[in-house]
Parts: structure tokens; sequence; C-alpha cells
């Protein structure tokens, strides 16, 4: 019988869950009162304090224009 290696579960070695992406091409794509999701361990080692308190809840908004957006990121 062979030993086969098999993949175990969450993401593959060396893959990257996160990139960096320019503040100023962000703030192109999205009007200032745009929420746009961060990593809160993230938010925590700029010192940002969190307020759980003040979360928003989004319910089934529907996109005001069919037109996609094209993004090229570079590294």
């Amino acid at each position: 019988m062979q030993n086969k290696e098999t993949r175990g579960r969450g993401r593959p070695k060396g893959s990257k869950s996160f990139i960096n992406v320019c503040l100023s091409e962000l703030n192109e794509l999205f009007r200032k009162t745009q929420n746009v999701p961060v990593s809160r361990v993230w938010l925590e080692n700029l010192n940002i304090d969190i307020k759980e308190e003040n979360k928003t809840e989004v319910k089934n908004q529907k996109q005001e224009s069919e037109d996609k957006i094209h993004m090229t990121l570079n590294q």
C-alpha cells in the first residue's frame, strides 16, 4: 500500500490571506463612508482602539450600478 500525503484543512502552505493595496487606490474605488473589512489583529498592532458597540449591520443592499470594477495590483 502506498502512503499518500493528503492535504489537511485550511490554506495551503505558502499561500497568503492578505495582500498590500495602496490606500490611494482604495480611495478611488470606495466612498468615504464605505465600510471596508480589515483585520482586528492588524488594528490592535497599530494601537487602534476597537469599539464593538459601533457595529453597523448591512442588510441586502443592491449594487447601485452593474458596472464592474477592474483593479490591477502591483507589488
